[in-house]
């Protein structure tokens, strides 16, 4: 069930935030959520990303005029339509930025990761002829945990972040995708990016 309220959408020519993202079921938002407690031990970030807004981003849509959403849904639905479900599991840590001072943290994903890019080019390929314009650098899925890194924490100082992230979970780490969604971002709230509607692939 969305929880997206119909006040959101009052004022046609307001603009929301928005995304469109793999939700990540809830086995393996506990998982990681171990893992950057095992994490916030060490290493030490500007901001935890919430564990109920683990997700991987498909693309970027930004401030879009509220009386633009019906017909953005529509072309999410087309996108969705007849996509066959397919299998993730979490592969490794990475960061972008410098090494020794990330921006960010994630973890990876690995698995059917050709029906990953094939559905996140469906609906780049959907949106465009609303104007929705992708991004220009390569898509590189993956999970933010956290975002600016601020330094080791004392007794770790001199060793590489890498050396300080925890070794694979060993519970079930895979999951079968199903659907994606269409989030809206709530600044300030925790959680922080609230589902408008769920596209699924049936």
């Amino acid at each position: 069930m969305n929880n997206y309220s119909h006040s959101h959408t009052d004022l046609p020519s307001r603009r929301e935030r928005l995304f469109t993202a793999l939700r990540v079921p809830a086995h393996i938002q506990n998982s990681l959520q171990m893992s950057a407690e095992q994490v916030q031990g060490k290493l030490d970030f500007r901001k935890w990303t919430d564990y109920r807004d683990y997700h991987i981003t498909l693309q970027f849509l930004g401030d879009t005029l509220v009386s633009d959403i019906g017909q953005l849904r529509k072309a999410l639905y087309s996108a969705a339509s007849g996509f066959q479900p397919f299998e993730l599991q979490l592969s490794g840590w990475g960061t972008f930025g410098l090494e020794e001072a990330p921006k960010v943290l994630w973890k990876g994903v690995e698995g059917e990761t050709d029906q990953l890019h094939l559905l996140q080019k469906r609906i780049v390929d959907a949106t465009s002829s609303l104007g929705f314009e992708p991004e220009l650098r390569p898509y590189s899925p993956h999970i933010t945990i956290a975002r600016k890194f601020l330094g080791a924490d004392p007794g770790n100082e001199d060793k590489g972040i890498f050396e300080l992230l925890p070794g694979h979970f060993l519970g079930v780490n895979s999951w079968i995708v199903q659907d994606f969604v269409l989030y809206v971002t709530q600044p300030g709230q925790a959680p922080m990016y609230e589902v408008v509607d769920t596209f699924s692939f049936s």
